[in-house]
């Protein structure tokens, strides 16, 4: 007697969603992990602009008043603060910008040094 087989057996399909359902969540990981990724990326990028205008701003200033130059406050990113580190000598000054924010309950910051040279 020849038996027919037509269809899958229920072992063969519970192996086949098993397999597929895997394959479904960890695309799902994926795309929600490219978001985090790309929000932290997007975040570093803004700190790092709001640094660099701060030092163009210093690099607009006669050298005598690097050490009075207050930064602007910034609200492009939750909690921001920046802050100015300064070592002024008679001919050449180190300022580092320290940009500070909140992302996901977390403090994240983002540091730009540069030196500015007196002109003779």
């Amino acid at each position: 007697m020849i038996k027919n087989k037509k269809g899958f057996t229920l072992v063969e399909l519970l192996t086949a969603v098993g397999i597929f359902l895997v394959a479904v969540l960890s695309l799902i990981l994926a795309f929600v992990y490219s978001i985090i990724l790309n929000e932290a990326s997007a975040n570093l990028t803004i700190a790092a602009n709001d640094a660099q205008f701060v030092l163009e701003q210093m690099k607009s200033l006669p050298y005598d008043n690097l050490s009075s130059y207050s930064a602007p406050e910034f609200t492009n990113l939750v909690n921001e603060s920046i802050v100015l580190n300064r070592q002024i000598g008679s001919v050449l000054s180190t300022v580092t910008v320290n940009v500070s924010w909140t992302e996901k309950n977390h403090e994240k910051t983002f540091s730009l040094t540069t030196y500015f040279a007196k002109q003779q």
